[in-house]
């Protein structure tokens, strides 16, 4: 059996997927840090607390909509499109580990994330998750293996910058660990 790189890189994409949409996501949170105050928290001169900016409902039931449409069709345009739609859910607001749509926020920041990488955007996907670490910092989502969503990402998007040290120490799901360990033998020998 004959795979090239594409067909690889579909086929771990296609897992990826596959562990989003079966296993769900949960999130975790090491250590408390609130995010800087800023236009989506502002400070009431009365008694001083932030004001919450909560996620628009209708946007993300816009987002979920959008998704159980697209599903796992494989359009490109229609990929983008939803990671698109799901990015401007949070943009410009602030979140923290407490905050009501937390989880929610990160949720739709992976959901921009594996769409570009099922459209092939690798360096829109590397942004966002680039976004998604300052966003969310020191918080992850897990699956329901307990595996990370952050590494997982990682290891899809800088397999060829991973060491075989390195990526066995991600806490990623066994099936794609030996499958990026397997292509990389293949592509060095």
């Amino acid at each position: 059996m004959n795979l090239n790189s594409t067909s690889i890189y579909k086929l771990l994409i296609s897992l990826l997927a596959a562990l989003l949409l079966l296993n769900g996501c949960s999130s975790r949170s090491t250590e408390y840090k609130p995010a800087a105050i800023g236009d989506s928290q502002k400070l009431t001169s009365t008694n001083q607390k932030p004001m919450i900016v909560r996620l628009e409902s209708s946007c993300h039931s816009d987002v979920l909509q959008r998704e159980s449409s697209v599903g796992n069709s494989g359009e490109a345009a229609q990929q983008i499109a939803l990671a698109k739609a799901a990015s401007r859910c949070i943009e410009n607001k602030n979140f923290y580990p407490q905050h009501p749509d937390n989880q929610v926020a990160m949720q739709l920041n992976a959901l921009a994330i594996v769409n570009y990488i099922k459209a092939g955007e690798t360096q829109k996907a590397t942004n966002s998750l680039s976004s998604f670490r300052l966003k969310f910092p020191q918080q992850d989502l897990l699956f329901s293996d307990y595996t990370s969503f952050v590494d997982t990402a990682i290891a899809l998007l800088k397999q060829n910058d991973l060491s075989t040290r390195q990526l066995q120490v991600l806490n990623i799901n066994v099936a794609l660990r030996d499958e990026l360990k397997r292509q990389q033998y293949w592509l060095r020998n």
